[in-house]
């Protein structure tokens, strides 16, 4: 797959031919909060299949699945590593999404080329597309005159969209549209309005159309309220908010309005917040924290804003809590990526506070944790060893893994057993009390 030549598409899709996309998201089963009945659970597998990839963040850089091996390693070098995370993440997404809805309802044997049909007319804002679906055989390159004339079309609307924005503070030399995240769901709402088989679909563009850009409109204000909550709005935040306003995709009077608030006093109170489902209301809070702490600062300005927000927006406490621990793990993750962190001061100060408000997740759900080690006998005679002896590379292993799987059964903690949480295991075996535990623990 060469991004900067036409074709590229047609070879993505040959190559998920060939790689079947998973029925069901990796991140299936882990649940934000402790209610099961708060959040969809799909709608809790996307947010924590999305988490990692940095795009609910507005910053891609990984793939949401680490474990397969791309045709050219190059992609994650370049701006081609924003074509393959936004791909990855759209069609697995759309291919989970059929499932989640359709299974032992409909037997559709191939959800992927379904969901691509849902793509091409959701950015081609065209619903007769999904007359003429298009087809592709797992043993041919062949397309159809009119399937190569969409997929054609539509491989060029995708590239318009990813590469639209400016420049990236923290990764000058990638140029990328930061609202893909508002692209992929609006794709995967555009879905669910088809699957209810709606009788005027067209109506239907054009009213989530209208959704998004007031999405859009209201997310800038709140990062330009978040910006000026102490008194003015830094350097380096004011040139983020520009470049989140030139990705947002508004009409340019609206942008220009928009911009001329950077310098006004601009309240949260006068913020009017749309109707919004929950990921959207979460993907907003995760924006806003980007913003705040890009100056390498979280003043108390900003601290008081925030969890003023987390009330607006109808979220959880902790899950201002878990967004905050989540994004500093992202950026210890990437601190190669992200040239504000080449300060080993700055990155010592934030691996510092992760740990500590990691921390303090783990002792607010220590009882939890020992309850669900209760039933793992392995893990717990492991962990007792531990204490006495070191253990081989195989035990540690089957340690890493089993602390793991537990830590997805627990909403505040399921994030660090997402890919690069890892380094809360240290703070885990630091804080279990194996002389308090309980004697029914050791039956």
């Amino acid at each position: 797959m060469n991004f900067n030549r036409s074709g590229w598409f047609k070879k993505y899709i040959e190559f998920r031919a060939e790689n079947p996309l998973p029925a069901a998201l990796p991140s299936a089963g882990i649940r934000v909060v402790d209610d099961p009945s708060v959040h969809n659970d799909l709608e809790q597998a996307i947010y924590y299949f999305l988490q990692p990839t940095g795009l609910l963040y507005g910053s891609l850089m990984d793939s949401p699945f680490p474990s397969v091996e791309y045709p050219k390693g190059r992609y994650f070098d370049s701006l081609d590593r924003v074509f393959i995370v936004f791909l990855e993440s759209l069609f697995a997404c759309l291919v989970a999404d059929r499932h989640f809805l359709l299974d032992e309802l409909v037997d559709e044997q191939d959800r992927f080329t379904s969901g691509l049909g849902v793509a091409i007319s959701y950015f081609l804002k065209n619903p007769a597309l999904l007359e003429e679906q298009p087809s592709y055989w797992l043993n041919s390159s062949y397309f159809s005159r009119n399937g190569r004339k969409q997929i054609k079309r539509f491989e060029r609307e995708l590239s318009r969209r990813i590469t639209r924005g400016s420049i990236l503070i923290y990764r000058p030399e990638l140029f990328y549209n930061s609202f893909l995240f508002l692209d992929l769901y609006g794709c995967l709402l555009w879905q669910r309005i088809i699957l209810v088989e709606s009788d005027a679909l067209q109506e239907e563009l054009h009213t989530l159309e209208r959704q998004e850009t007031e999405w859009r409109e209201a997310l800038i204000k709140l990062l330009i309220a978040a910006g000026i909550s102490d008194g003015s709005i830094p350097p380096i935040e004011r040139r983020l908010i520009i470049h989140f306003l030139n990705s947002s995709n508004l009409p340019r009077k609206k942008r220009k309005e928009l911009e001329r608030l950077l310098d006004a006093k601009l309240p949260m109170a006068e913020v009017e917040l749309p109707e919004m489902p929950w990921i959207i209301r979460r993907f907003f809070l995760e924006m806003v924290l980007m913003t705040v702490m890009v100056d390498k600062d979280f003043s108390e300005g900003e601290q008081v804003f925030v969890a003023r927000l987390v009330e607006k927006l109808g979220l959880w406490e902790e899950e201002m809590t878990q967004s905050l621990a989540v994004l500093e793990l992202f950026l210890i993750g990437n601190e190669d990526n992200f040239h504000y962190l080449k300060s080993n001061a700055l990155l010592t100060g934030m691996q510092r506070r992760f740990m500590e408000r990691a921390g303090l997740l783990v002792r607010k759900n220590l009882d939890s944790i020992v309850n669900e080690i209760k039933e793992t006998q392995e893990l717990y005679q492991l962990l007792m060893k531990a204490t006495k002896t070191p253990l081989n590379a195989e035990e540690k292993k089957k340690v890493q893994e089993q602390l793991s799987d537990i830590l997805k059964t627990i909403p505040a903690l399921a994030i660090f057993a997402l890919p690069g949480g890892g380094i809360i295991l240290p703070v885990l075996l630091k804080l279990l009390p194996f002389n308090l535990l309980p004697s029914s623990f050791e039956d």
